[in-house]
């Protein structure tokens, strides 16, 4: 159980992530609807939901864990993928394997995958970085190793002329757990109006159901702004996984549990 209780929120808002893999839940909403939207990264989502300024969004894993007593989860709907995933990637002058007693940079939008980090580095390569740092506004850091994630990850990927090497987290904890990676799940607020949640998983449905159908348009929408090919947005987003399922649960189960006997959260 989370240990962490959130105050009550005074009014009905629901986070956006604006990240591409986001868009399938979010792409054709219409100001209209009944809530108030707002768009923040993974780890503002954390804070805000924490501060009970926030009603429901769609929470990063390690939030989730540490707000369970306050959230619950919103059916099914989340944010996995099974094997890579192409926007968590750790970049790096050597070899990750290669990184102990290095400075490791870590962008500051995450919350569930500097976990994942430390458990990839720490728990299966058996290594020790010297420090975790976050990254600086400017994006100017000169570290060994950089963590990005999102469609900053998929910018800088695209761009990289840095690193030689990189690592796809996801991909790592495949290899490792062979099971997928959660990154996030939709949570609303317990005290929330019941009609509230029904309405709100009803438009999440509907919309993931349109949007999951019109990936080829999606992506050509994404493609400037990305600085990518459409067929690459498309198939990136092809990979994830909204509706979760027993194997996605499973590896709930098993990231609470590793993070909890490394004392990570």
């Amino acid at each position: 159980m989370g240990t962490v209780s959130a105050k009550p929120a005074t009014k009905t808002v629901v986070a956006r992530i604006p990240y591409t893999n986001c868009a399938p839940f979010f792409h054709g909403l219409t100001e209209e609807e009944a809530w108030e939207w707002t768009d923040l990264s993974p780890r503002q989502l954390g804070q805000e939901a924490k501060e009970g300024r926030l009603t429901a969004g769609p929470m990063a894993l390690a939030d989730f864990l540490r707000l369970n007593e306050t959230f619950e989860r919103l059916g099914s709907l989340g944010i996995a993928v099974r094997g890579r995933c192409g926007s968590v990637l750790l970049f790096s002058r050597k070899p990750a394997r290669q990184l102990d007693d290095e400075i490791i940079v870590v962008t500051e939008e995450t919350s569930t995958t500097a976990l994942l980090l430390r458990l990839i580095l720490e728990q299966q390569f058996h290594i020790k970085p010297k420090q975790y740092v976050p990254r600086q506004p400017s994006g100017t850091d000169d570290a060994e190793a950089m963590l990005l994630i999102g469609d900053e990850a998929l910018k800088f990927r695209a761009a990289n002329r840095r690193y030689p090497y990189e690592t796809d987290l996801a991909f790592e904890w495949w290899l490792w757990q062979h099971l997928p990676f959660v990154f996030a799940v939709w949570a609303v607020r317990k005290d929330a109006d019941a009609a509230d949640k029904q309405r709100l998983s009803r438009l999440l449905q509907h919309r993931l159901a349109v949007n999951t159908g019109r990936l080829d348009e999606l992506a050509k929408e994404r493609a400037a702004s990305l600085g990518l090919p459409a067929k690459d947005i498309q198939r990136y987003l092809a990979s994830f996984i909204y509706r979760l399922s027993e194997p996605e649960e499973r590896a709930i189960t098993q990231f609470e549990a590793l993070v909890h006997e490394h004392h990570l959260l």
